[in-house]
């Protein structure tokens, strides 16, 4: 199994971008079935320093992941909505295996 990890840290001059982003990488799991687990989340502002949006998504294999980044529907999100309003993004891609 492959889990993707993303952190974004959007414009804060943009307040509700964030928000939306959100909720369109929400939809995603509806049209990507190489999804096999997907949790989005907005930052809870405990500290500062903290980016903005995280995006933990599980995939069977690496084709899997690569459907999902290249798929339309994502990458339209990406190009739409993260684009514009982006300050930061770290990533990483790492096997799931057993303890």
């Amino acid at each position: 199994m492959i889990r993707h990890v993303v952190v974004l840290t959007i414009d804060p001059t943009a307040p509700t971008a964030a928000a939306g982003i959100v909720e369109a990488l929400r939809e995603l799991p509806e049209v990507i079935p190489q999804l096999r687990s997907y949790e989005v989340g907005l930052d809870l502002g405990l500290a500062p320093t903290n980016a903005t949006v995280a995006v933990i998504a599980e995939f069977d294999d690496v084709a899997g992941f690569e459907a999902y980044r290249d798929h339309p529907a994502h990458v339209a999100v990406i190009e739409e909505l993260i684009a514009p309003v982006l300050v930061s993004r770290a990533a990483v891609q790492h096997e799931v295996g057993p303890a």
